[in-house]
């Protein structure tokens, strides 16, 4: 990353700008304390980059979901196409009080290492994906993560990669909302008289 810590809040800011809050809530954690950066850091093996440390500072695990009104939560046992289910996007973030542990860099660090892949900062993942992540490695460059096995160097830095995703969970809200309007017109059908 080579953008100031200032450039890269207002970089991620306007990658936000067509996210509709009447479809979507925005949440974040709160600031990481300088201890739970530097355990981070230990356990990485490399310090955070700058301008991703510094956005932690103001906008901790910032979590992108789909309102349950627009895209209700799957029903137990549900069956039906992978990216149905993929109803969020969160950017990792540093331990802090009510950072839950699905949104949190150590836990997806830790499942990493244990995978055996260190030196991968882990954060950016599709709420309801376990299969892929996304981090960036020592030198900076973004990867992809699929399996906890397949290792993928990515062009572009991490504002490209949030863009991008950003970008296709609001293209499977369309689609989900379609889909939904589809389902209750053929319930509508299906309705006696």
């Amino acid at each position: 990353m080579t953008m100031t810590a200032e450039q890269f809040h207002q970089r991620m800011w306007e990658i936000l700008d067509p996210v509709d809050t009447e479809h979507f809530e925005v949440v974040a954690a709160p600031a990481p304390d300088a201890e739970a950066i530097a355990g981070l850091e230990a356990a990485v093996g490399f310090p955070l980059p700058s301008a991703f440390a510094a956005f932690c500072q103001r906008t901790n695990g910032l979590c992108v979901m789909a309102r349950e009104e627009v895209w209700p939560h799957a029903k137990e046992f549900e069956v039906g196409p992978a990216w149905t289910f993929w109803r969020g996007l969160v950017l990792l973030g540093i331990d802090a009080p009510e950072l839950p542990e699905w949104a949190s860099i150590s836990a997806q660090q830790r499942q990493l290492a244990e995978a055996g892949l260190p030196g991968i900062l882990p954060v950016l993942k599709v709420v309801g994906d376990g299969s892929r992540i996304w981090g960036v490695d020592q030198a900076g460059t973004v990867v992809a993560i699929d399996d906890l096995t397949d290792v993928e160097p990515l062009a572009g830095d991490l504002t490209d990669l949030y863009a991008e995703q950003i970008a296709d969970l609001l293209q499977r809200q369309q689609d989900m909302a379609q889909r939904l309007a589809e389902r209750a017109a053929r319930k509508q059908r299906k309705l006696p008289g």
